[in-house]
């Protein structure tokens, strides 16, 4: 494993304690400074980056407190460790309260002192860490990313940036592959609870008797199997944002209880007396009626109510024909330079077939659909021969099998994918963007064989 090249300053003025500390430092690896007084420590600091500052604490002028405060003025991230031959714990305790990670006591051996700057700087290497998901994760969600030109898609950035911030109940809607929980996503890591728990939840994929489990825990020996206690979905998004995928798929019988925790911000898990407080911001998302739900009894229309406080509707790509050569485009890049592909044009007569195709598996069939296809070009441009034969003759096809509704046309879609994979359904899943369960549960709601 490689040292990471760590910039570290010794400030000791025993001299030879001062060659002895620098030379285990290089020893371990590190870039090593040094210096025996707090005044020229002091101007170190400010021409120099350092990640962590090895002081005395008596030193000639300036100690090393004074050290330590300027350190931590100039640089809030910057470790120190205090070395003390007055090591009473109160002298210790009180460097540590003005921010030294840590200290050691004279008189110590080497060994002590490398586990000691071991481990601050374990310390230091977390935090780096931290700043760099955080600011991944900022690029990988913000607006930019989420592809459009169109109004409609102006329309839910738009909306996006008010609602960041707030606590607010959101509902994203839209059809399977828009891109949901990008959006829920984005609202999240672009908001002021960036810093906390996003937890995703796909309320299709749970099974009913687990699913109040899932969400508020259980305590131990709740039910026949719970051998201890389980923290729920909801605690573990305390602060944050817990996302909701699917919700109009719970069950009617736990609508009520969801209800409730979403209201009072109160949860009970299952099996005890005791009640939670929780503080969570919830996205939900649906691409079913919940009107339609609602009407005919399937869903809560209090619980309906609590959700759509603020909704966002992604628009079908279908109806966004001008951005599908935006979205190609960006798709190409990521998936030419994972594979190592020089591969930087689409064709004119492959942009023409996919803007004339229905994409019910919208955005993600898309992206599913270049990946694939990336893979299979051989030339420098994206071309027609490297699309799907199934895409191509879904395209080609006029009319397209006396198609009058999107049920009727999703449903053809998928029969005719099915036709293509020879019923490989895990090989057609992967085609129209969509896991197996949801694809058997479509399967089942259209009775294809």
């Amino acid at each position: 494993m490689s040292v990471i090249p760590f910039k570290i300053l010794i400030v000791e003025d025993d001299v030879n304690l001062n060659k002895g500390l620098m030379h285990v430092i290089k020893k371990m690896g590190y870039e090593v400074y040094s210096t025996t007084s707090g005044e020229q420590a002091l101007k170190q600091i400010k021409q120099h980056s350092f990640d962590l500052v090895i002081s005395d604490l008596k030193l000639p002028g300036i100690d090393g407190k004074q050290v330590l405060k300027a350190a931590k003025q100039y640089d809030a991230g910057i470790m120190f460790i205090m070395i003390t031959a007055y090591g009473t714990v109160d002298t210790a305790v009180s460097a540590m309260k003005q921010g030294a990670e840590d200290y050691i006591l004279k008189p110590f051996d080497m060994e002590e002192f490398k586990v000691v700057v071991k481990k601050t700087l374990e310390k230091k290497s977390l935090l780096i860490d931290n700043i760099h998901l955080k600011r991944q994760l900022k690029q990988k969600y913000t607006f930019d990313n989420i592809i459009g030109n169109s109004p409609s898609m102006m329309e839910v950035f738009k909306t996006i940036h008010h609602v960041k911030d707030s606590r607010s109940t959101v509902l994203i809607r839209g059809e399977t592959g828009t891109g949901k929980e990008l959006v829920a996503k984005a609202i999240h890591y672009n908001g002021d609870r960036a810093a906390k728990p996003y937890v995703p939840v796909n309320c299709a994929a749970i099974n009913e008797n687990l699913m109040n489990s899932e969400l508020f825990g259980h305590v131990k020996g709740a039910y026949t199997g719970a051998i201890s206690d389980k923290q729920g979905f909801f605690e573990a998004a305390d602060g944050g944002t817990l996302f909701l995928d699917e919700i109009g798929d719970i069950g009617k019988g736990l609508q009520q209880t969801l209800l409730r925790a979403i209201e009072s911000g109160e949860i009970r898990p299952v099996g005890s007396f005791k009640r939670k407080i929780v503080q969570v911001r919830i996205i939900a998302a649906t691409n079913r009626n919940l009107e339609d739900m609602v009407e005919k009894g399937r869903f809560r229309e209090d619980l309906y109510y609590r959700l759509n406080v603020v909704t966002i509707s992604l628009p079908p790509l279908r109806e966004r024909i001008d951005d599908i050569a935006l979205l190609g485009f960006y798709f190409l890049r990521r998936y030419a330079a994972q594979n190592n592909k020089q591969i930087e044009e689409i064709s004119y007569d492959a942009l023409k077939l996919m803007e004339k195709y229905n994409w019910p598996g919208n955005v993600r069939e898309l992206e599913n659909i270049i990946e694939r296809a990336t893979l299979f070009e051989e030339s420098p441009e994206l071309t027609v021969a490297s699309l799907p034969s199934i895409f191509r003759h879904a395209v080609s096809r006029t009319p397209r099998r006396n198609i009058n509704s999107l049920d009727q046309m999703n449903r053809t879609h998928i029969e005719e994918v099915l036709e293509s994979t020879g019923g490989n359904k895990t090989e057609a899943s992967k085609i129209l963007g969509i896991n197996r369960s949801t694809l058997y549960r479509i399967m089942k709601r259209f009775k294809i064989q």
